[in-house]
């Protein structure tokens, strides 16, 4: 794995970390493309790699949208959610 690819999935794996040591039960992280992107149909270089990271931690991705920055380069908005421990309380 790339450095930058490997930089951007370990900082959204420790941010949906935070999120579980948080109590969340919803992740909704934002997923750019990046720069370097072909303009070719294909794999968006880094979203498999952010996605497999978060999925990792022990979310399960169940939607997404997609949409496009100022530039006209597409952000992926995945929603993941994990289920609550037995007896936990939804944060405030």
């Amino acid at each position: 794995m790339g450095f930058i690819k490997n930089a951007k999935a370990n900082m959204v794996a420790e941010e949906a970390g935070r999120a579980i040591a948080e109590g969340r039960t919803v992740f909704t992280p934002r997923l750019n493309t990046p720069a370097t992107q072909h303009t070719m149909s294909g794999s968006i270089a880094g979203w498999a790699e952010m996605i497999e990271s978060i999925e990792a931690q022990g979310w399960q991705m169940v939607d997404w949208s997609v949409a496009q920055d100022k530039n006209g380069k597409p952000e992926a908005y995945p929603l993941f959610r994990r289920r609550p421990a037995p007896g936990a309380r939804a944060p405030r």
